[in-house]
């Protein structure tokens, strides 16, 4: 193999496993994130949770919420210290304009809501009260940098029945089972072995 092939070889290996250069965004995330914070690092440590929802709900009832983030990374005062993107399939999501705002189909946080890590909001549910909603929150932990490296994210997904819904309330996922987020991650990386293959082989 030649030199440069070489060379070419090893910064694609090296890319593979460096983060994205992708900036933070203090001021909210649309539909991007749809399927999680792609541009920092997933991490189990950091826990999200959606606090203040029933085991069912009645139809037209607001119910009051609190969304925290909560993790191993250190929050600096006077940075951002966190951030969001929510999506509900029923119902109306109200909260603190401030704090939060509509976004491409969601909820997320303003730059002003990103000094924070927990967030009070209200949902009001549907008229059918035999319907099921599913509620994702992807939660980002921050360090404040004004860059994806250092910070952690995670997901809370959950699937809240109507009191007189009847029928399964399995968590929608991809083809066999596979979540949007590992079909990302697993064409990602065999596009870069697939490179890194064809210059491997190459005369």
């Amino acid at each position: 193999m030649g030199g440069w092939r070489r060379a070419v070889l090893m910064a694609l290996t090296v890319a593979l496993f460096l983060p994205s250069t992708a900036t933070s965004l203090p001021s909210g995330v649309g539909k991007e994130a749809n399927d999680g914070c792609m541009c920092h690092t997933f991490s189990e440590s950091t826990v999200v949770t959606l606090s203040g929802l029933p085991e069912a709900y009645e139809s037209n009832t607001t119910y009051n919420l609190t969304l925290t983030i909560s993790g191993k990374v250190d929050a600096v005062e006077g940075r951002p210290h966190g951030g969001f993107r929510l999506l509900a399939t029923n119902g109306t999501v109200v909260f603190n304009t401030t704090l939060m705002q509509s976004l491409e189909g969601g909820v997320t946080h303003t730059e002003v809501g990103s000094g924070q890590r927990s967030w009070d909001l209200a949902w009001t549910s549907p008229e059918d009260n035999a319907s099921r909603t599913t509620f994702t929150v992807h939660g980002n932990a921050v360090n404040g940098n004004q860059a994806n490296t250092g910070d952690e994210w995670s997901t809370f997904e959950t699937v809240l029945p109507g009191v007189e819904h009847v029928g399964d309330l399995a968590l929608e996922e991809g083809i066999d089972g596979v979540t949007n987020t590992d079909r990302f991650l697993l064409v990602a990386g065999l596009v870069v072995l697939g490179v890194l293959l064809w210059y491997s082989v190459r005369p």
